[in-house]
């Protein structure tokens, strides 16, 4: 009998978010995978990194979630034997947070693009990215952590959503 894996709405609403406004994406994650594909990839995981919950008002509870957006591309046909500079990086890069040419302005198809211009997530039951924490995008290789004998570039966003609850 097929297991029915718990996807966690917040997690589910950002992944259509992005998925609407890009199509880079091969597949979606919901939590770190242990192994991924290489013909999933390039791969999109969401993760959540830790949940907050304070007063709001009397009868509400702030929830503040911070969540991992991490994007895992193989480079693996962009290497030759040419001692020339790997063109995954800047691939990963526009993917992330790939920027207008002349205005520097983020690019509407880039994540951080995508994350920044969609605050409001779903405004009737109150859940938004939280603007006023820092959204941080880090970029780094990766040797074995998705397979043995395997390496990936991977660039991590973390955002913050905010969700108001009555108790």
């Amino acid at each position: 009998m097929a297991e029915n894996l718990y996807i966690d709405p917040i997690l589910k609403k950002y992944s259509d978010l992005i998925n609407a406004n890009t199509k880079v994406f091969k597949r979606t994650y919901f939590g770190d995978p242990i192994r991924i594909g290489s013909s999933e990839l390039p791969a999109l995981i969401l993760s959540k990194v830790d949940t907050s919950v304070s007063n709001h008002t009397n009868v509400e509870d702030q929830h503040d979630i911070r969540i991992s957006i991490v994007v895992v591309t193989d480079v693996r046909d962009t290497i030759n034997d040419e001692k020339t500079m790997v063109r995954g990086v800047s691939a990963l890069y526009d993917i992330m947070e790939g920027r207008q040419e002349t205005t520097y302005a983020l690019k509407t198809e880039s994540l951080l693009g995508i994350i920044r211009s969609n605050v409001e997530l779903d405004p009737g039951q109150n859940l938004r990215t939280d603007l006023s924490t820092m959204s941080r995008v880090s970029y780094g290789m990766t040797m074995d952590k998705r397979k043995d004998s395997s390496w990936a570039l991977e660039a991590i966003l973390e955002i913050t959503a905010q969700f108001i609850q009555v108790r």
